[in-house]
């Protein structure tokens, strides 16, 4: 009965290659079931990337989500020599934007910053930050600043350019003016002043809500000072950012009231139909979606079955689940997997050539050419493809830099064109 569902039938002549008869039909099948689940994979990391992620947004299918970042200041590589006459003007923290951003930028988001209060040492024998791990900090808050960011066109609402400007207490400023002044030990030798300026947090306000946005890896303390005279003379000092390899990026997701909300390390994957018949995924809060093919392999007791000549995937993310705020990523990639959910070796050829149809919906998908996966999961059996299959994931480095997710929808849902698709053409005797 499977064979005969949704099945066409053009002969074409292949010589002899299948049939002694010189003719042969190319049969299409689209009527496999596809087992959809969402996947939670816990830990990935986030230290090295380059990018500082710090925001918040709420998403209806995936929930709140939250970044902060952690960095290091290193003391000034020149040391400046201050007068007796020169005075203290200001201290600020100063990060610029990479243009990288998900959520609604129309929204100010309120920036705080706090300093830590142990050094940025890798937890136990790990070599790498993770996106669960933190680092206690104090939780005084240094300064704040309500920004309002363009990150298309690169700038910001301070209007100080793609910078972001955080005001740091005078306190803390006439403190390390003095250490400068002093020529102290404290600023001429790495380990001491990295005991004793350990580094800072920046995150978000939880109150307000509206984006998380990228910002480069290259943030910096600038100290403001001048020297009496004639004529005003402004000067500055920075303590630049140091040890790019520990800044890491902490990131969490509230997914209460969401079709996800049960999923954790201690239910990591969830079918489908559990979760509004979709399955959801986005590599930055750790969530994947697994493709199982359970009678893949009953194609070989089709009487007239000679071999898969093609097989396509077509992926189509549920209509109204994406937008300008909620992009999809560009690239997608498939990925063998196991009953473990380890990842393997490529499934299909590309990363699914995604077509957006923000206008009506039904065209945006992402398509993959899977005869190779398919012919050799065929010949693996019902009883491997039952546990075995194939997981969607977003290419490094997009994968933990970056929140864009899709939100696809089963063979039960109920948007009919928003389905999930297998298409295989095989050789067929008359």
């Amino acid at each position: 009965m499977l064979g005969m569902i949704s099945c066409t039938k053009p002969v074409i002549n292949f010589g002899n290659n299948y049939s002694n008869d010189n003719a042969t039909n190319v049969v299409t099948v689209d009527t496999f079931g596809i087992r959809l689940s969402t996947v939670f994979l816990d830990s990935f990391p986030t230290s090295g990337t380059g990018s500082m992620l710090i925001g918040r947004y709420h998403d209806p299918y995936i929930g709140t989500v939250t970044s902060r970042s952690y960095s290091e200041i290193i003391y000034p590589s020149a040391l400046p020599t201050l007068t007796s006459l020169a005075q203290f003007d200001s201290l600020e923290l100063i990060f610029r934007i990479n243009k990288s951003f998900y959520g609604d930028t129309t929204k100010v988001q309120r920036y705080l910053v706090s300093q830590l209060s142990s050094v940025l040492n890798y937890p136990g024998t790990q070599l790498q930050f993770f996106n669960i791990d933190s680092i206690p900090y104090d939780p005084t808050i240094l300064g704040s600043a309500d920004v309002q960011i363009n990150p298309t066109a690169g700038f910001t609402s301070q209007k100080t350019g793609d910078s972001v400007k955080i005001r740091l207490p005078d306190s803390q400023g006439k403190l390390l003016y003095n250490l400068l002044y002093n020529q102290s030990d404290t600023v001429k030798n790495a380990t001491t002043f990295r005991g004793f300026f350990k580094g800072l947090t920046i995150y978000p306000d939880t109150t307000m809500p509206g984006a998380i946005y990228g910002f480069r890896d290259s943030m910096f303390i600038r100290l403001h000072y001048h020297e009496p005279g004639v004529v005003y003379q402004p000067l500055f000092v920075d303590f630049p950012y140091v040890n790019k390899p520990n800044q890491f990026n902490r990131i969490t997701a509230d997914r209460t009231g969401t079709p996800i909300q049960n999923i954790s390390e201690q239910n990591p994957e969830i079918v489908s139909t559990a979760t509004g018949n979709a399955a959801y995924l986005q590599p930055s809060t750790a969530l994947y979606v697994k493709l199982l093919f359970p009678t893949l392999g009953n194609l070989l007791q089709y009487p007239d079955y000679l071999s898969v000549l093609r097989a396509t995937l077509t992926i189509k993310p549920v209509d109204g689940t994406y937008s300008p705020i909620y992009a999809l990523p560009p690239l997608v990639n498939l990925i063998n997997t196991t009953q473990a959910n380890t990842l393997g070796t490529t499934a299909a050829i590309g990363t699914g050539g995604l077509v957006i149809d923000y206008l009506y919906g039904a065209n945006t998908a992402y398509t993959y050419d899977v005869t190779s996966y398919i012919q050799q999961a065929i010949l693996r059996g019902v009883q491997d493809n039952a546990v075995n299959g194939i997981m969607l994931t977003i290419p490094s480095p997009a994968y933990n830099t970056t929140f864009n997710r899709v939100v696809v929808g089963d063979q039960f849902s109920p948007l009919k064109v928003n389905q999930i698709s297998l298409n295989i053409f095989y050789a067929s005797y008359y």
